[in-house]
């Protein structure tokens, strides 16, 4: 399976599966009310049987419509809210940013060098960065996506691409969980499935379980800026 493959099924497909479970066991819940005759089918065992539907119905369910869905969903509430649509707050611009002094003059000017030798482009000077800040952010993302570029078949770089694009997809797939509960809640009042507190049980973790994975964004996203900077430079030694 190719690092593509990869990327899909760990960064999209298992967030979109996994933030899905909280309204995919209420369902499966169910299931003995919608269909009584499985019951004695069933037996003991009912519980598993139904839980594991429940588990095939959301696999099924997570094409590659629902994983597109989610993922713009979180880009929209939650990377552009972060880190702004047009990249200017990504950890990756504010790592090569002078004014927030994550690297010392040494390493920046070797940075900056390597890239005026690699991608003949030129990374904005302190002085320049004073003059306008706005430009050098613009200039700052330019350099970077063609670090990405350049570094696309590294697989440690990878890996943390994978762990933050878990955290944001995971979040989109929490806000469609979260709102497929209040619906079933909402529905439940009138065909009493099953008690209140179950449903507000599955709404209190699944948001816990979201305001977790928020934290992690950042640091996730920070974590891969540093990473892409140490693989580019590395890979031109």
């Amino acid at each position: 399976m190719n690092m593509m493959d990869k990327y899909i099924r760990k960064a999209r497909v298992y967030p979109a599966i996994i933030g899905l479970v909280p309204i995919s066991i209420l369902l499966a819940m169910c299931m003995n009310l919608w269909f009584p005759h499985c019951q004695v089918a069933v037996g003991n065992v009912k519980w598993l049987i139904s839980l594991t539907i429940g588990s095939a119905v959301v696999v099924a369910a997570v094409g590659f419509f629902i994983r597109d869905v989610f993922r713009e969903t979180a880009k929209i509430l939650f990377e552009t809210r972060v880190f702004k649509e047009d990249k200017s707050e990504m950890p990756t611009t504010k790592l090569l940013l002078w004014k927030n002094k994550h690297y010392s003059k040494e390493v920046h000017d070797n940075i900056s060098a390597k890239v005026k030798e690699v991608l003949d482009l030129h990374l904005p000077s302190e002085e320049e960065e004073l003059q306008d800040l706005d430009e050098a952010k613009r200039t700052i993302v330019h350099v970077v996506d063609l670090m990405l570029a350049d570094t696309r078949g590294d697989m440690v770089l990878r890996q943390y691409n994978i762990e933050y694009g878990f955290c944001r997809n995971y979040l989109g797939a929490c806000v469609w969980s979260l709102g497929l509960i209040v619906l079933f809640g909402g529905i439940n009042i009138f065909f009493n499935w099953l008690p209140c507190y179950d449903i507000v049980i599955a709404f209190v973790l699944q948001l816990g379980a979201m305001g977790i994975i928020y934290l992690f964004l950042e640091r996730r996203g920070w974590a891969f800026a540093r990473v892409l900077i140490r693989t580019f430079m590395n890979k031109h030694k």
